[in-house]
């Protein structure tokens, strides 16, 4: 049974329509009926076509029509853009529009090979080709991307570079790009992405052609329209000309590839642009309950960038509990909600953890493993395979003595990539001599003091550093203190995000491996025998679980970004931390507006995946007396501020309320936001509890807390704010402020800057000024004292702290 939403969508009939759908609104059901009530009508399914955006959509939305049409009447074709397009190229080859190609994609090993030779041709210095050469996969991967992207637009690959803020080394892609379409043309093949950027250049290029192929379709319907880049829009443009209807289906809050090209715009203004439409929506979510609906809704309605559409928990829906969980520094709380939901019956493979980055999946991976909880990863590789892992476990292996106990052509090729690992911007054949030294002259690592012809002073010393920290190692009895030492000693996790070919890659290398010396440390046994012992046989039981008969039921683990159109029973979210949501790559430190809403759509996505339980876990929410200091902690420490807006406390007792009927919201007191007010009027609730639009916790008011006393708020910011109390400063996160905080005095911003007006001379400050106290400036408006010497006061204002001559000074006491 069809809501009365997804009903006025399936009854459109004239003109092209665009339908916002949100997470969990039934639009594949939606969509199937709308197809088969245009084919009831009369319309003939060869004239109408359904384009689905990958292979798993299209093979569901196919099986779902035939199911729900039977088997004899005829069908329209669903097709995924890519499979189209290819269709559409090897017709063109048939026309003479393009040359003949062959029409299986390239494979990865051959693109790779000639993407790596297109980058060697268009390295400008011996250095950059020696960079490329020695870390070859960064470079390769990077590369890939770049050419995916470039071939998402018809604009040109400069025009990809800077639109993409690509860092200046990589600057060689655009030639490196000329390259290997020259080399690919020649050969006559295509990837994966060629299937659409050659039939569209060619259009591009043609007039004529893009009229040959216009008109042929009555009607498209189009899913995940959010999703759409700019060579797609082009193409389906095209092809529909002025005969086709278009009915695209999407929503611009689940716009999160960007990196593909993809921009919500094409869905909030583009369409509208090239087409006068209907628009519609199913507002209404089957997914999830009205807890997880409400905060949902609360965070994403911080955006601009979207449409004011309203996610509302549906009837028959089930009961989502939301729960946001203090992570801690052992993890082991992330085990927890794991044991404690399958020993309540639910399947391991019932649970999810969604991480923003790799580098957040390594210590979730570590803990499961070592509480026995079977994983996979989806898309990723296992944390114990990775290569900066497998050098630690060299450093484990030389503090165990047990290195030597392998063949010498292992023990020289892990000598070879430790010395890789150090970041000593040496050529690798050079490193490969010394590894051979170290093995052979029975000297060990005091080789490395030898010179070479082909070594700088500079690296020689490098190299020597290399030496004296594995002694300095070699002498620890404790595997975490002697691997710690040994990062310290050459600044390696720095060193590594410095040299990444990205800031990301360099952030996810550097958090891996603090994850695992983490991990390490936390061991009660120390020595480096036992923690090999116990990594091995973690080693032993994960390849048991992977590579046995079968292991249906484990624990998945994989990213934000490919739970995309996936749902689980059970989510959990982990590092929900300042710097990790919104993601703080490399070393911008506040994310622009842009990126914001990218990360809160990517954050808004992953929690709405969830059908009867979401875990979210931050760092900080159980400080409830703050940082002493005043001073903001590094951002890893404070809880992302979406979680903040998502304000779970509210969402939780609201949806449970509503859960339990809708009379029982009406006489319970409650402090609603804006968004939970717009939320009951849907559903025609009342509510006798009062909206709070404005956070009266603003710069300069007096506030009160239950330990530190009376205090005057001195800084704001997008994470909390400073309070000066009488004996000290303390930083508070934005998530704890209305639960430790009461407001005593609260600061009418509007007319702060007034204060001064009516007011005699003689009621004007001259000195004696005391710190914290807060003072009214007739041009700069409220401040709060910070400091005073001999000659100045210093006065924090809104936009910064202004500096006075005490005898000048004029102002107005306040309080």
């Amino acid at each position: 049974m069809l809501t009365e939403e997804q009903l006025t969508v399936t009854r459109h009939l004239r003109g092209h329509a665009r339908v916002t759908a949100v997470a969990g609104a039934g639009k594949t059901t939606t969509m199937v009926r709308y197809v088969l009530e245009r084919v009831k009508s009369g319309m003939d399914p060869r004239l109408v076509r359904v384009v689905m955006f990958n292979k798993a959509a299209q093979e569901d939305f196919s099986r779902q029509l035939r199911q729900a049409a039977g088997t004899s009447q005829n069908l329209p074709p669903v097709r995924t853009f890519h499979a189209m397009g290819r269709n559409l190229a090897i017709a063109l080859v048939k026309e003479g529009y393009l040359p003949q190609f062959d029409p299986n994609p390239l494979g990865d090993a051959q693109a790779g090979i000639e993407m790596l030779k297109a980058l060697q041709a268009s390295a400008g210095t011996s250095a950059q080709r020696s960079a490329i050469r020695d870390e070859q996969q960064q470079w390769l991967d990077a590369f890939a991307g770049f050419v995916d992207l470039a071939k998402s637009t018809l604009k040109s690959p400069e025009s990809s570079f800077l639109t993409a803020g690509y860092p200046e080394q990589y600057h060689l892609f655009i030639e490196a790009f000329e390259r290997f379409e020259q080399w690919r043309k020649s050969a006559a093949k295509v990837t994966f992405s060629d299937f659409l950027y050659d039939p569209c250049k060619a259009i591009a290029a043609n007039p004529k052609l893009a009229q040959f192929l216009a008109n042929r379709v009555e009607l498209f319907v189009v899913d995940e329209f959010q999703d759409i880049n700019d060579i797609q829009f082009f193409l389906l443009k095209t092809l529909a000309g002025e005969r086709a209807r278009l009915q695209v289906v999407g929503d611009a809050d689940q716009c999160i590839y960007e990196f593909r090209g993809a921009r919500p715009e094409y869905m909030l203004t583009h369409f509208g642009d090239s087409y006068p439409h209907s628009s519609y929506k199913m507002s209404r979510t089957f997914r999830y309950g009205h807890s997880l609906a409400l905060a949902a809704a609360q965070l994403i309605s911080q955006n601009q960038r979207r449409d004011p559409v309203l996610c509302i928990s549906g009837e028959n829906a089930p009961k989502t509990r939301l729960e946001l969980k203090e992570q801690t520094a052992d993890g082991y709380s992330l085990a927890e909600v794991c044991l404690a939901e399958y020993k309540q019956g639910r399947a391991y493979s019932d649970m999810v953890f969604l991480c923003r980055t790799w580098a957040q999946a390594a210590p979730v991976e570590l803990v499961l493993l070592q509480r026995g909880i079977p994983n996979r990863i989806a898309g990723g590789s296992r944390v114990l395979e990775r290569h900066e892992i497998r050098v630690l476990l060299v450093l484990l292996k030389l503090m165990a003595g047990q290195f030597y106990q392998q063949t010498r052509q292992d023990c020289e090729q892990q000598v070879f990539e430790l010395l890789r690992f150090c970041e000593l911007k040496i050529k690798h054949e050079v490193l490969r001599r010394y590894a051979t030294r170290v093995m052979a002259e029975e000297r060990g690592f005091t080789a490395l003091g030898l010179s070479d012809d082909s070594l700088s002073i500079y690296q020689e010393q490098r190299l020597q550093r290399v030496a004296s920290a594995l002694t300095k190692m070699l002498a620890s009895p404790s595997a975490g203190e002697g691997i710690t030492l040994f990062l310290q000693d050459l600044d390696l996790l720095q060193a590594i995000r410095d040299n990444a070919l990205s800031s990301e890659e360099g952030e996810n290398r550097a958090a891996t491996i603090v994850a695992f010396v983490g991990f390490v440390a936390m061991q009660t046994e120390q020595s480096p025998a036992a923690i090999l012992a116990m990594i091995e046989g973690l080693r032993i039981a994960d390849g048991d679980r992977i590579y046995g008969a079968s292991l249906p039921d484990a624990v998945t683990i994989t990213t934000m970004h490919r739970s995309k159109g996936l749902e689980w029973p059970v989510v959990i979210i982990p590092g929900l931390s300042a710097h990790y949501m919104p993601y703080q790559a490399g070393k911008r430190r506040r994310a622009n507006e842009e990126q914001q809403e990218s990360e809160r759509r990517l954050m808004y996505v992953a929690m709405t995946r969830a059908i009867n339980v979401l875990y979210l876990f931050a760092p900080g929410i159980n400080c409830r007396n703050g940082w002493d200091g005043g001073l903001r902690p590094e951002l890893n420490l404070l809880p992302s501020p979406f979680v903040t807006e998502m304000n779970v406390p509210l969402s939780s007792e609201l949806g449970a309320l509503l859960d339990q009927g809708l009379e029982y919201v009406k006489d319970t007191p409650l402090v609603l936001s804006q968004t939970a007010a717009r939320y009951l009027d849907v559903l025609d609730v009342e509510c006798m509890g009062n909206v709070v639009e404005v956070n009266s916790f603003v710069f300069a008011a007096l506030v009160e807390h239950s330990v530190h006393g009376r205090g005057r708020i001195i800084t704001v910011d997008d994470h909390g704010l400073e309070v000066q109390f009488s004996a000290k400063r303390v930083y508070f996160s934005s998530l704890l402020v209305c639960e430790v905080l009461t407001l005593v005095d609260e600061v009418d911003e509007t007319s702060s800057r007034n204060e001064l007006s009516g007011v005699a001379a003689s009621e004007m400050t001259q000195g004696a000024f005391a710190l914290g106290e807060t003072l009214a400036h007739s041009k700069y408006g409220r401040g709060i004292v910070v400091d005073v010497d001999s000659r100045f006061i210093h006065l924090r204002f809104r936009d910064g702290v202004k500096t006075f001559r005490k005898d000048l000074f004029r102002a107005t006491r306040v309080g």
